[in-house]
């Protein structure tokens, strides 16, 4: 509970909604492609927001494969703008075997920290100590519907495999912004990090992660933390634009 201000609180007394505590709210969505100009060599699909973010923190962006030229998919994201001016994402795609040039069509959502007030009306807007926005009332709350937190590893000699053992729906959103590509991951020096998204045709989520030669170690490893990647469903009937 905040020491003042305003809090909600669900069935299970959680704080779901205060002047304390940001919710992450629907942003817009749309679709996209994703292309190779050579069949040996990456993919690229940019999105440009309808609406720029305002937030200081990044957005989050859940994708949807809808269909491609390939069986695989794996790909990292690139966020584009900064603090204060998100304007949209690049995502890089590889592919395993084949002569065909990468065409897949994607879907979007891309989430936000509540930046906006509500110009309607009636509803409520809720602002922070510093006069910030943190919740409007025309806003649509993000609903989890699972995450992917309890991974295993195949080690391999080149890369090692995470799997997420999640059974991902068609219309399941997984959250690419998660993954970044980064130089550092989890508890090994890798040299570049990636989701896995498609396998056999059919939708997966899974963390290929190349190791580099030498990089650093934790020894401590990861101190009962765990990565998590939220994985979503965002029916049209109530997440539009």
């Amino acid at each position: 509970m905040a020491d003042y201000g305003f809090s909600a609180l669900n069935d299970s007394s959680s704080v779901i909604i205060s002047n304390k505590y940001k919710v992450m709210v629907f942003s817009e969505r749309g679709q996209f492609s994703i292309t190779s100009q050579y069949s040996d060599k990456e993919g690229h699909g940019t999105v440009v927001f309808v609406r720029p973010i305002l937030t200081q923190e990044p957005p989050q962006i859940f994708v949807r494969h809808i269909s491609g030229s390939h069986a695989s998919l794996g790909v990292y994201t690139t966020m584009s703008g900064g603090p204060g001016n998100w304007t949209g994402f690049l995502i890089t795609s590889a592919v395993r075997a084949g002569n065909i040039l990468q065409n897949y069509s994607m879907e979007y959502v891309s989430c936000k920290f509540a930046d906006q007030p509500s110009r309607e009306v009636y509803g409520m807007n809720i602002k922070d100590e510093n006069r910030q926005m943190v919740f409007s009332s025309a806003d649509k709350i993000v609903s989890y519907s699972k995450f992917a937190k309890n991974w295993t590893v195949e080690k391999g000699s080149v890369v090692d495999i995470y799997s997420s053992n999640l059974a991902i729906d068609a219309d399941d959103f997984i959250c690419v912004s998660s993954m970044d590509r980064g130089v550092m991951w989890f508890a090994d020096g890798v040299q570049f990090a990636g989701l896995t998204l498609l396998e056999n045709s059919l939708p997966v989520l899974r963390i290929n992660a190349q190791i580099a030669g030498g990089g650093y170690w934790y020894y401590q490893g990861v101190n009962g933390t765990c990565f998590g990647i939220p994985v979503c469903k965002f029916p049209v009937s109530r997440y539009y634009n």
